[in-house]
Order: structure tokens, then C-alpha cells, then sequence
């Protein structure tokens, strides 16, 4: 998961250091309300040490895996919660039990063809010296002079857990498979590694992965578009 790559402490700034004070903010840890777009403080470690003490974790103020952890339980239901002694929004109705589930309207996105057929002959190549995927295919009902090309950033594996390179196909397409995994998941077999979208765009175009391809989520969904099981993927 996401939050086992993500550590942040005084001094982290980024749509992360958002998101952890604004899920203290729900749970009653922050108050009043103030911008979310304020750097890691001393305030936000204060208060993170307050939400590690009341769940029976170290209180060192430093939001790792396991803090991370309980922040996100709201997502799972109110069972062992660690609640603030400061307001907290409250619910709508039915939220706090429902589970995740993908949008409504399961339908093709604005970046699939018109017809939502897959593109013929489409394969992608993935480098990961460049960090970049192309894809290449050809509408439906053309031929190879049609065929089309088009580049993407994405991220990759880490210096401790590195892309697997190797030939694969796709194996499965999957929509809205949830978080943390974007819009769209395209497994690869054999089963090494995989392509899909996330919910931490600011690491596309590094190396941030567990191993894993990881795109923009409309850059994925105009790759899962245009592919079908069996086509090639060329990681090197």
C-alpha cells in the first residue's frame, strides 16, 4: 500500500502532509480549521503526537506506516477508532460503513476510442531509464501504415524493490480496481508487475514504486483503452 512508501516528519511538504491534516482535522486532533497547505510544523507533529497516544502507538509526532494506518481506518468503518477531544465533522448518512466502491456509471473514459473497441496490433514498451511508457496501436479497422504512437511518464520501481524487466503480456484488464491503485489496473503475466493508475500523482516520473508501472490516471485510461489480453509489454 501506499502509506508503507510515505513517511512524513517536520519539514515534508506535499499533497501528503494535506491529506494527514486533514484526516486529524476529521477525527478531532486539529482546531480550528486552517489551511492544508501549510508545510509539516511543529503544530502538525504536536497534534500527530496526540493522535499516536490515543491509539496506543509511540508518540513521536512522525506519521509512518502504522500511523498512517490508523488515519485511514476511517475509510473501514467507526470500530477501534482514535477519536480527538475536538469537533469533527460530522458523516452523512450511511458514510462511516459504506466500503469502497467505484463510481457510478462504470462507463468507459473520455480518453477511450468513440466505439470503446480496443485498438489492433497495440503493444507497449516501458523504459525504465527513461521513466516513460509508449504505447502504440492502431484504430479499429486500419493497418499497420495507420499504426500510432504515443509517449506517457510514469514511475518506477526503487532502488530496493526495482521494476522486474523482462517481455510480459497483458493478462487482465480491471476497472476501478480502488485505492491505491487510480482508475485503472493492467496486470501483466507472468505475474512480476503490473500498470495501473494512483492516488499519489506527485510520484510519477520517479523511481517510487514497490515495483510496480504507475501512471497518471488519464494517462492510463487512454493506455487501458486501446489494449486487449494477449498484448505484448516490453519492460527494459
Amino acid at each position: 500500500m501506499w502509506f508503507d512508501r510515505v513517511v512524513l516528519r517536520p519539514g515534508a511538504a506535499g499533497p501528503a502532509v494535506a491529506e494527514a491534516r486533514r484526516r486529524l482535522r476529521k477525527l478531532g486532533f486539529i482546531f480550528p480549521p486552517g489551511s492544508d497547505a501549510r508545510p509539516y510544523d511543529e503544530a502538525l507533529a504536536a497534534a500527530v503526537a496526540r493522535f499516536q497516544a490515543a491509539c496506543g502507538l509511540r508518540p513521536d509526532g512522525v506519521v509512518g506506516p502504522a500511523t498512517w494506518r490508523r488515519l485511514l481506518e476511517d475509510r473501514l468503518g467507526p470500530a477501534g477508532r482514535c477519536r480527538g477531544a475536538g469537533p469533527e465533522t460530522p458523516p452523512s448518512p450511511g458514510e462511516e460503513a459504506a466500503p469502497w466502491a467505484p463510481p457510478a456509471g462504470d462507463a468507459a473514459s473520455p480518453w477511450a476510442p468513440a466505439a470503446g473497441a480496443a485498438a489492433a496490433g497495440a503493444s507497449i514498451h516501458v523504459s525504465l531509464a527513461e521513466r516513460r511508457l509508449t504505447l502504440r496501436w492502431r484504430p479499429p479497422g486500419t493497418d499497420e501504415a495507420d499504426a500510432r504512437e504515443l509517449s506517457f511518464p510514469v514511475a518506477v520501481g526503487r532502488a530496493a524493490s526495482p521494476t522486474p524487466a523482462g517481455r510480459y503480456e497483458v493478462s487482465e484488464l480491471i476497472l476501478h480496481p480502488g485505492p491505491p491503485l487510480g482508475t485503472r489496473w493492467i496486470r501483466l503475466r507472468p505475474g512480476a508487475c503490473s500498470i495501473h493508475g494512483t492516488d499519489e500523482p506527485w510520484t510519477v516520473g520517479q523511481a517510487a514504486t514497490p515495483g510496480c508501472i504507475r501512471m497518471y490516471n488519464k494517462d492510463v485510461e487512454f493506455v487501458f483503452h486501446r489494449l486487449a489480453p494477449g498484448a505484448p509489454a516490453l519492460i527494459a
